[in-house]
């Protein structure tokens, strides 16, 4: 259930570009045909990436609503750093063709507040986590969260790692970038296996106060399950993008917490519990990352923590942090720097509306854990 109390204004029919929609299902349902076009645009560019090395990769994860995406937006303007836009959502396999055809396709050009209902405003050439459905297409069982997702060293799928380290070459040679940068909040279980990918790999864990960041996440679940009774297909265009966070087809990432999950899906179901839930995934997520990166020097040692609160309120001490911390050229960064210095800040479209009790339950089930990353005022 979602509880419509976390989201006082109703939300205005979804405006995402219907064709964009068409487009992806029509891929969607046609995985081999996607694969030899994927192979095909490789063919095609094979002297132009033969050279290109995936070298130092960043991975920006943890849970939605953690200041994901204005990170990879200001990371991204960086002109060293590659990454997936919307458009690319159509059809992540073939992302030089795509910024080829959206020359002559005038569709999603005026930018428009996200679903999301967050104040921030996205185009087709805003970067967006769109690599999901390449994981999807050999992974059938991914987003099965009655099992567990964990992806770790033994992971292995050669055809999959071959396609995957093509298509980050091409968006890397399509944006004339040395660096490749993806959000993807499902990464969280899948950081051994990209680890053994990649050993290089930079990754930028988001992590936010477990009362806000909860308040922001039943107030999505809120706007997107009434943005399905007013788009038949927004659901399924979920689905086919792997955006599965909210909503009536929301999932969790099961990190060897099967038993958790189900009380999680049942205390959903109860608007007494349904905070709870929240509150219960929250602390099962960031406790499994903790006693991850404790277990495994060599990964925690390519992975900053950011505090969501850092992010907004020591925007520049954090920035700075990130670059050094990402091996950028921070003279390269200086005028984005500015602009991100002033524009980052706590969101004020919204301000958590629980009750006491609620409190209280958010407040026994983290606090613990919440420690852990500094958030010690409970």
């Amino acid at each position: 259930m979602s509880n419509s109390r976390f989201f006082i204004e109703r939300p205005q029919k979804f405006k995402f570009p219907r064709s964009m929609y068409f487009i992806a299902r029509f891929f969607h349902n046609h995985p081999k045909f996607n694969l030899k076009l994927s192979n095909l645009e490789a063919r095609c560019l094979r002297r132009k990436i033969k050279n290109l090395e995936v070298d130092r990769p960043i991975y920006v994860t943890g849970l939605a609503r953690a200041g994901s995406t204005v990170t990879v937006e200001m990371i991204g303007k960086h002109p060293d750093v590659a990454y997936h836009k919307y458009m690319h959502a159509v059809n992540p396999f073939i992302p030089h063709w795509i910024q080829r055809l959206s020359i002559v396709i005038p569709i999603f050009k005026k930018s428009v507040e996200r679903v999301h209902k967050d104040t921030l405003m996205v185009n087709r050439d805003s970067p967006e986590a769109v690599e999901e459905p390449i994981w999807m297409r050999f992974f059938d069982t991914i987003h099965n969260d009655r099992m567990s997702n964990i992806f770790d060293e033994n992971t292995s799928n050669s055809e999959f790692e071959r396609t995957y380290d093509l298509i980050l070459r091409k968006l890397m040679y399509n944006q004339k970038s040395i660096r490749y940068i993806a959000k993807n909040n499902y990464n969280v279980s899948r950081l051994a296996y990209l680890h053994k990918l990649y050993p290089n790999l930079k990754i930028i864990m988001m992590v936010r106060h477990p009362i806000n960041h909860i308040a922001s996440m039943v107030k999505q679940d809120a706007i997107l399950t009434e943005l399905e009774i007013l788009n038949k297909h927004l659901n399924h265009w979920i689905k086919i993008i792997g955006h599965r966070e909210y909503g009536s087809a929301k999932i969790c990432v099961n990190v060897d917490s099967t038993e958790t999950i189900e009380k999680i899906r049942k205390l959903w179901e109860n608007e007494e519990t349904y905070v709870q839930g929240w509150a219960l995934q929250w602390n099962m997520i960031y406790s499994y990352i903790a006693e991850f990166l404790k277990l495994n020097k060599h990964i925690a040692e390519n992975t900053l923590i950011v505090r969501y609160e850092d992010l907004t309120d020591k925007s520049e001490e954090t920035i700075d942090e990130l670059l050094k911390f990402l091996e950028l050229t921070a003279e390269k960064f200086e005028e984005i720097r500015h602009e991100y210095v002033e524009k980052l800040q706590q969101p004020r479209y919204y301000k958590p509306v629980f009750n006491d009790e609620e409190l209280e339950v958010i407040k026994k089930t983290t606090k613990d854990t919440a420690k852990i990353y500094g958030y010690t005022d409970f």
